[in-house]
């Protein structure tokens, strides 16, 4: 039996996945998780302080450790996935010189508006410029903190910056330099991008593929957070990259449907051709890319309507009542932008609404809303991308913890009019624990990895019926977008 660790930095947590591993198979894992605060300074501004996420991976690794102290001291190999479009302003200490901007953050939607009409960068990285990406949100910095800015001597992303808390090792990956939008096509920075940044080159990690070393545990770190001394770490990769490995066999014609803080629909090609505004990743399979979009308020949408308009229903209770009422909602129509609005809509301004409500409505009309209203939008998400690419998949694997909610399943698989599969293991930190056993000689290449541990646990086929009324309640959730 070996052991391996995955630490994903989420939106709202830091999760730790134990895995236990053996002759190729996946034998069982443990997993744990300690929150983050994110903080909001002023309308569409969203921030992290990096140290909170330290403290978080040293409560979750205590968690660990104390559940499974045998176990962890007799780590093979680690590694790492966080959420992408992460900076982390650094001095030469690696000491975070503000709060990190998060990728839900508006601040520089102007600055990206000018950016994506010049057609330069998206002409260079094959992504077109919104508030999400990095290079807008340092733009806006030399422009509002320009000595911030001036003092910054590394750039980390934020996996990285983690990462580094365990190893003092500078480096970072593909996948993040694509998400900073200072990359080309191929993923390799582009010093065209990176001066237009107003950071100087040598603050700007070293690339290494997701599964190369990228340090060890050193004696320090090692006393800190209780793990063995000299354990190997590896790169890892963003968390929509590092999911692919939870979705089962993997192929170049494959989709997904990633259910977490944020919604994303994810299609994965051979091909090298991009197709603004949908986002455009180099994936963890060598030679391969995948397509992306995504809404910033997906699951984090639903629990906000829980705690703000039903918070005596605790989050199964609230899944429960939504069940209970029927499609449509009463009338009820919820838009879910609480941080303006990503794909397909692309406006920063879009705010939240729940359109129709009355005295009338029921806690469970309000819960159905909520999940019927992101559905909607990832529904205008799935139509607008299968449009785009000119490909339709016929199922999507479910990712994320909204993947464990059956009713959410087949209200999507309805609204979308297309098959959902679940696997037993959906969560990032899972795929992370197999990135680093993978890296580490456990498994033969990162397919089989896959491939070893997908179990199917659920499938949710489209309702011919509820699909019909869906589509009609579509166009009424449309026409705020037409009007």
């Amino acid at each position: 039996m070996t052991l391996f660790l995955g630490i994903d930095l989420g939106a709202s947590s830091v999760k730790a996945c134990l895995l236990y591993a053996a002759g190729e198979t996946v034998e069982r894992r443990a997993l744990v998780r300690a929150s983050i605060q994110t903080h909001h300074p002023q309308t569409g501004h969203s921030e992290q302080d990096p140290a909170d996420w330290r403290q978080a991976m040293a409560e979750a690794l205590a968690q660990l450790t104390k559940s499974h102290a045998s176990d962890m001291a007799k780590l093979e190999a680690i590694s790492f996935s966080g959420g992408a479009h992460i900076g982390v302003l650094c001095d030469a200490r690696a000491q975070p010189l503000r709060r990190a901007i998060l990728w839900d953050d508006q601040r520089a939607a102007y600055i990206a508006a000018e950016l994506a009409a010049k057609g330069e960068v998206e002409a260079i990285t094959g992504n077109r410029p919104n508030a999400t990406w990095t290079l807008p949100q340092l733009l806006w910095l030399g422009q509002q903190e320009a000595e911030t800015l001036a003092k910054t001597e590394r750039l980390y992303f934020a996996k990285d910056w983690l990462r580094a808390q365990l190893t003092d090792q500078f480096s970072s990956d593909a996948t993040e330099a694509v998400g900073a939008m200072m990359a080309d096509k191929n993923g390799a920075w582009d010093a065209r991008l990176q001066a237009m940044s107003g950071l100087p080159n040598t603050a700007f990690a070293p690339l290494l593929a997701p599964a190369e070393k990228a340090g060890k545990v050193t004696p320090a770190s090692a006393r800190e957070f209780a793990l063995p001394e000299g354990v190997p770490v590896y790169q890892g990769a963003i968390d929509t990259s590092m999911e692919w490995l939870c979705a089962g066999q993997q192929s170049a014609a494959m989709a997904s449907l990633k259910l977490a803080s944020a919604g994303v629909v994810a299609f994965t090609s051979a091909q090298t051709e991009s197709f603004a505004p949908v986002s455009f990743y180099p994936h963890i399979i060598s030679d391969w890319h995948y397509h992306a979009a995504g809404m910033s308020d997906c699951m984090g949408a639903i629990d906000w309507v829980r705690q703000t308009l039903t918070p005596n229903l605790s989050p199964f209770e609230f899944t429960k009542a939504a069940s209970q009422a029927p499609v449509g909602a009463d009338g009820l129509l919820f838009y879910p932008y609480l941080s303006g609005a990503r794909a397909p809509f692309w406006d920063a301004r879009l705010t939240a609404e729940m359109r129709g409500l009355t005295r009338g409505h029921s806690q469970s009309a309000i819960a159905r809303a909520a999940y019927e209203g992101v559905g909607h939008v990832l529904n205008a998400i799935w139509q607008d991308m299968t449009q785009r690419l000119g490909q339709t998949p016929s199922s999507l694997c479910v990712l994320g913890g909204g993947s464990q909610a059956a009713f959410f399943c087949q209200l999507l698989a309805d609204m979308l009019n297309v098959e959902l599969q679940a696997g037993s293991e959906s969560d990032c930190a899972f795929a992370t624990a197999l990135m680093a056993a993978t890296a580490h000689g456990e498994f033969d290449n990162l397919k089989k990895a896959a491939t070893v541990a997908f179990q199917p646990s659920a499938k949710f086929s489209p309702d011919k019926a509820a699909q019909a009324r869906y589509a009609i309640l579509h166009d009424n959730f449309m026409s705020r977008h037409k009007a």
